[in-house]
């Protein structure tokens, strides 16, 4: 990457069109209201020539994503950016703008939502910044639209929009809504999140971007079920529980019902698609750091795995309970629990939970004793599921021990109690 000083807004030029408007913006269209830096540092490839404007917008899109993303500045130089070269290209028909520009352009707008929602908690929720979020959210969303019609098969373009999607439904809708609410006819958030979901693929060339609509997906799942309970986890108050929060239970004219209904199958469409994206992922084989992180097929590998992990160790906590329940806790002498027998809620746990120790092995990292703690509770959580006093369930705790062993040795004594109950159990 080469370094490359650049002036925002081509001054010069962009004196002499400040007049001219543009048919490609949509009327009425919120403009942001911070002028540009005249110069910010940003990255360049090395291939690609630094006097291409296009190639200066994504360098400048890659300083924002890669930060902390806490400088609106950064997103309102993209935007007047984007702005300039749209007026650029009515007047200059050999300036092309392909479906990134549209797609950069949509992500600064939607991103500066972000920033206009905290403006919004300052101001104690004036109208002025809720209609300033929703117009903002708007505009993004009808810059991917305009882009499509140019370019439609642009599967970056498609992703963009399952992003605004996902981005919209928590900042704009969820964050105003109470359990009573009755309003699903109007705001109608499962169907938008179905439509989030059918633009939503796996997008080669932009695979940190797909990784985070995929956790912008799980987040919002996360925020539905746990709907409801915002002050107790806020408190900590499920942190030590020894049963977790039950859902609150929602009117059908809820907006968040029939997501709540569904969740499930939306985690089940979450593995599937976090699976697709490992697919297209390499395992770091000794590369150094600095050519890892800048490698997205390599940079993912652990984080994508982890979460996979993770992911069907929470699909495999119902069926685990059903087993352990009717195992070691059926006083009352049941057949079945939710339709699953004892053999049956054993199997299923079983598979999803060896599935959780696959990915957890994957995503374990030499410099990191988390990712081998990880591996060895998930571990332990697999041979609680086999028969009691079994070869293979006594496989898994001699394994976990190893492990804890290890990962306790390198921190000092932070495994120490998960590595004496273990020890106490067996």
């Amino acid at each position: 990457m080469a370094k490359r000083t650049l002036g925002l807004g081509k001054q010069n030029k962009n004196q002499k069109k400040q007049k001219v408007s543009d048919k490609s913006t949509p009327a009425g269209s919120p403009t942001p209201d911070v002028s540009p830096a005249n110069q910010i540092i940003v990255e360049v490839d090395e291939d690609k020539d630094p006097e291409d404007e296009l190639v200066q917008l994504k360098g400048l899109w890659r300083t924002y994503f890669d930060s902390d993303r806490d400088d609106e500045l950064v997103l309102n130089g993209i935007v007047h950016e984007c702005d300039r070269l749209l007026r650029s290209s009515n007047e200059d028909a050999s300036l092309k703008l392909n479906d990134e520009f549209h797609a950069l352009y949509a992500l600064a707008l939607s991103e500066l939502t972000i920033f206009k929602a905290g403006e919004e908690e300052e101001e104690s929720a004036e109208p002025k910044n809720v209609e300033t979020v929703t117009q903002f959210f708007d505009t993004a969303l009808e810059r991917c639209n305009l882009g499509l019609a140019a370019f439609a098969d642009s599967s970056l373009l498609k992703l963009v929009a399952a992003k605004i999607l996902l981005q919209r439904i928590p900042l704009e809708y969820i964050s105003h809504l109470k359990v009573a609410d009755k309003n699903a006819d109007e705001l109608k958030l499962d169907l938008k999140l179905k439509e989030a979901k059918s633009d939503f693929c796996i997008c080669s060339n932009h695979l940190e971007l797909t990784f985070e609509v995929l956790q912008l997906f799980d987040d919002l799942l996360d925020i539905v079920e746990n709907f409801g309970h915002e002050d107790d986890i806020d408190e900590g108050l499920d942190s030590d529980a020894e049963e977790e929060l039950e859902m609150v239970k929602l009117s059908h004219k809820h907006p968040l019902y029939k997501i709540q209904k569904h969740l499930n199958d939306n985690y089940a469409w979450l593995r599937e698609q976090f699976q697709s994206l490992f697919k297209e992922l390499k395992k770091p084989e000794g590369q150094d750091e600095e050519v890892i992180s800048k490698t997205p097929e390599l940079k993912l590998y652990h984080p994508v795995a982890r979460r996979l992990g993770q992911l069907y160790l929470k699909a495999a906590e119902h069926p685990s309970q059903i087993f352990l329940t009717l195992a070691y806790d059926n006083e009352e002498g049941q057949k079945k629990i939710d339709n699953l027998t004892e053999k049956e809620a054993q199997k299923e746990a079983l598979s999803l939970t060896s599935k959780a120790v696959e990915y957890l092995e994957e995503a374990r990292v030499e410099h990191d004793p988390q990712t081998w703690a990880d591996v060895a509770e998930a571990v332990i959580d697999l041979g609680n599921l086999y028969d009691a006093g079994s070869s293979d369930q006594e496989k898994c705790y001699k394994k976990a021990e190893k492990i804890l062993t290890k990962a306790n040795k390198a921190t000092h004594g932070k495994y120490e109690d998960i590595l004496n109950n273990l020890l106490d159990g067996e």
